[in-house]
């Protein structure tokens, strides 16, 4: 795999020699990063037989949404918090698990079938306000 940070030049115009790509790995990190950390889907064993979902809020970030195809089916967790008010939401594809991590909610561990799933809560002031602060 190449390397090259100047595919694209300053005035818009791609670079005229070969080995230009926009698919560096390097991107493909971030977007993984953001689906396992703020969307908070990820495989907890090898081929999402059983998966996990927790979301990780903070530094502003009020809400995210992501989902993911799965060799079972689509696996998608939803999450938003507004005025101390928590929800969120996934969605568990047929003949698998996850283990769902509910962010700021204290009985916050929990393991469930396939299915759509839904919880909303109230946070703490003191974690409400540690999340929101940008």
């Amino acid at each position: 795999m190449w390397e090259r940070w100047d595919s694209m030049l300053p005035d818009g115009s791609l670079n005229p020699s070969e080995m230009t790509s926009f698919n560096h790995y390097a991107l493909g990190g971030v977007a993984d990063w953001m689906h396992q950390t703020i969307g908070g889907v990820r495989a907890e064993e090898p081929g999402y037989w059983k998966l996990r979902f927790s979301p990780v809020p903070g530094r502003g970030v009020s809400s995210a949404s992501c989902s993911l195809r799965t060799p079972y089916g689509r696996a998608a967790c939803r999450w938003s918090l507004e005025n101390r008010r928590m929800t969120m939401e996934v969605e568990v594809p047929p003949n698998t698990s996850a283990i769902v991590i509910r962010p700021g909610c204290e009985d916050r561990d929990l393991t469930v079938l396939a299915g759509t799933h839904r919880w909303t809560y109230t946070v703490s002031d003191s974690v409400a306000a540690e999340w929101m602060d940008a």
